[in-house]
């Protein structure tokens, strides 16, 4: 009977120890089962070259005004898209170049079709961009613009860009319309630095007894050159307020003031101001003029300053400039207008095949030029950012402060109104660097483009 009792307990502790075993099976298969299943997972997780989104390579046709390479703004334009390359490689940007004039007649041209070869261009706003946006040719960038983006833009620098209730484009930087005067030739002439017109008439005379010195280096066989020595003074002699009414199409082109200041071009041409053949010599011509000390003054923009410190055929010490408001006529205008503003951008072609790449480069592409031309004394940054003045040239800091006495400031004229008056307007100018130029015929010749 013992022995019977002892087999049974024998042979029910190898079921029960075949049962355990078994179980330990079934669990350490199913243990194996999860750790295989999250490891599987934990795989899966980064993207690998089967599920990551292929990303196509994109070549957006870009477009600018600034063809000379010393022209500090092309440097600036150049970098910035390195850098943007940078952060987007799948982006390749072909960047295509004019003067200002040959510019201007060639994007018209092309926007006369769908400019199809073209996806992101620099243009001005106000009323030379109202045509194409007319015409449906521009792409809104709002729904581009994040909180985040919007945050960093000055408050009124978009005023150009926005119409009708949509935003086209933003801000790169703002300039400041500038009398650059060679003070070592002043000196040497004995004149003063003229802060009314007539101790400007005055300079004249003196600064053209130099021998090979022309006192104002007028670059007027562009127009847009001429057109900002007759804006300068028409600024003076009207103000600022009532010229940005008239190009607003508030009030018509008909004050006196226009006319006068028309005269003054005339009497300044005939003094020999501007040399003897001032529609013989360009933009370029000019800068160089006054960048070698062949011409005693200069009426250009702010971003004219940096070029004289790193043009590399500027022959006279840029320290021996001075930047000086446009002279006042007494008893006319205000001290506190000036001739400037935010205009300049890059815009995006609504006929783009990469909307989105396009819209994205035109944001990045305004802010980066807008820091750059800053911090390297071009023009005046249109973006609330971080701003390095440390490399600040001189001549630009002073332009700077005479901008903060600034109140009231009116665009380029051939930005502001539309394109056929603004052609018209920078045709007009020219006639009177010219013999015998007819200012009641300039004068109607605006009237019938302006006053429509």
């Amino acid at each position: 009977m013992k022995k019977v009792l002892k087999k049974l307990i024998t042979l029910l502790l190898v079921v029960v120890f075949t049962m355990s075993m078994a179980a330990c099976g079934k669990e350490d298969k199913e243990t194996l089962k999860e750790q295989n299943d999250t490891s599987t997972k934990t795989q899966e997780t980064p993207d690998t070259p089967e599920t990551q989104e292929k990303v196509e390579p994109v070549t957006l046709n870009v477009w600018h005004q600034w063809s000379n390479e010393t022209n500090e703004l092309k440097k600036v334009y150049d970098q910035a898209v390195t850098d943007y390359i940078a952060e987007n490689p799948h982006v390749t940007i072909n960047t295509q170049t004019l003067d200002t004039e040959a510019y201007k007649t060639k994007i018209s041209a092309e926007f006369a079709g769908n400019a199809s070869g073209i996806d992101v261009f620099y243009y001005w706003g106000a009323g030379t961009a109202r045509k194409l946006i007319n015409a449906d040719k521009l792409l809104p960038i709002d729904k581009y613009l994040t909180d985040e983006i919007k945050a960093k833009i000055l408050p009124g620098a978009t005023a150009a860009f926005e119409y009708n209730g949509k935003t086209y484009s933003l801000p790169t930087f703002s300039w400041y319309m500038t009398l650059y005067a060679n003070k070592d030739l002043f000196e040497k002439a004995g004149a003063t630095l003229p802060t009314t017109y007539d101790e400007l008439i005055d300079a004249v005379n003196k600064l053209g007894k130099l021998d090979g010195v022309t006192p104002i280096a007028a670059g007027a066989k562009d127009g847009w050159n001429a057109a900002f020595v007759y804006q300068a003074f028409a600024l003076r002699e009207v103000g600022a307020t009532n010229v940005n009414a008239m190009l607003k199409g508030e009030i018509p082109f008909e004050d006196a003031g226009y006319t006068e200041a028309a005269n003054k071009v005339v009497e300044l041409y005939e003094l020999g101001a501007f040399g003897k053949n001032p529609l013989e010599s360009g933009n370029d011509d000019s800068n160089a003029a006054f960048g070698s000390g062949r011409a005693a003054m200069r009426i250009m923009g702010s971003w004219f300053a940096n070029g004289l410190y790193t043009d590399p055929t500027i022959t006279i010490n840029p320290d021996d400039v001075v930047a000086l408001k446009i002279p006042m006529i007494p008893g006319k205008g205000s001290a506190s207008d000036y001739a400037g503003g935010f205009v300049e951008a890059f815009w995006v072609n609504k006929n783009t095949k990469y909307a989105d790449e396009a819209a994205k480069f035109a944001i990045s592409i305004n802010e980066k030029v807008g820091k750059a031309a800053y911090e390297t004394g071009t023009g005046f940054c249109g973006w609330d950012i971080e701003l390095d003045d440390s490399k600040l040239n001189p001549l630009f800091v002073q332009i700077k402060g005479l901008l903060g006495e600034s109140v009231e400031g009116v665009l380029a004229w051939d930005t502001s109104l539309d394109s056929n008056p603004a052609t018209i307007h920078n045709e007009q100018v020219q006639t009177l660097f010219a013999p015998n130029a007819d200012v009641s015929a300039f004068i109607k010749e605006h009237q019938a483009a302006i006053n429509k």
